[in-house]
């Protein structure tokens, strides 16, 4: 019986399946928790980042952060100083210079309309005097030495009449100019003026106008305001100035580098 099998197998044999390989079995991998370490100093250890008992161990939660809390890669710095609280007084943007308040541009032109005043009144006096009926009461100076018209006493007293013209409009427009370059003496200045203008007396009530603007300018040079303006432009005077060299300046030909 054993002869007779040729080594092939019948309908009613079963066939054997071929073994299927299994597929190799790993270990499951071990998942490491997120820990931020960036408010550490130091780096954390092996044992709090290794799992115990196939349990994850829980992120540290971050320390309180005081305020104001900053973004990642910023640092906290102080805000950025404008030229307004640097100087600690507003400047002009047309001019650079300490803004100008308001107070001190009415005394500046109080100051003008004083000299408009002046003007006016002496054009006033001059078309009195240049007629001789009312050339002797065109002013209170002639009325008291009532000169002849044609004498050399007129022609002085018309002189004086004009230099007293002249002393009023300077002093008002010595307060307006120096009131707008901020020059804090000015404000004594203004008083000074004022009883310079008061040789009015010796003209007409015309040239006494003038001396009422310029007494308000003089009070509005003293407020708070006007204070602060000069106090700003004292400092801004007081900045070293620029030294330009006056010695040791080489001119004409100078010798090259190395001597060529």
């Amino acid at each position: 019986m054993e002869d007779d099998f040729d080594g092939t197998v019948g309908q009613d044999s079963p066939v054997p399946s071929p073994p299927v390989p299994s597929s190799p079995q790993y270990p499951a991998p071990t998942v490491l928790p997120s820990i931020d370490d960036s408010g550490r100093e130091n780096a954390p250890s092996w044992d709090e980042i290794t799992p115990t008992n196939g349990e994850l161990i829980p992120e540290p939660q971050p320390e309180a952060v005081l305020e104001p809390q900053l973004e990642p890669g910023t640092i906290a710095t102080w805000p950025a100083l404008t030229p307004e609280a640097e100087k600690r007084y507003p400047l002009s943007t047309r001019t650079g210079e300490p803004r100008r308040p308001r107070t001190l541009m009415a005394a500046i032109i109080a100051s003008w309309v004083s000299v408009a005043c002046t003007i006016v009144a002496f054009g006033a006096w001059w078309w009195h005097a240049v007629h001789i009926p009312t050339f002797v009461s065109s002013a209170r100076l002639l009325t008291w030495t009532h000169p002849d018209p044609v004498s050399a006493l007129a022609i002085v007293m018309v002189i004086l009449v004009g230099l007293i013209g002249l002393i009023m409009v300077a002093a008002a427009g010595t307060v307006a100019y120096n009131a707008w370059t901020g020059r804090r003496w000015i404000r004594v200045g203004a008083l000074v003026c004022l009883a310079v203008t008061g040789l009015s007396f010796l003209l007409t009530w015309w040239f006494s106008v003038a001396m009422i603007p310029l007494a308000a300018a003089a009070v509005l040079l003293w407020l708070p305001a006007v204070n602060r303006f000069f106090t700003a432009m004292d400092d801004r005077q007081k900045a070293e100035p620029v030294v330009v060299p006056t010695s040791g300046i080489l001119y004409g030909p100078q010798t090259l580098i190395g001597h060529r």
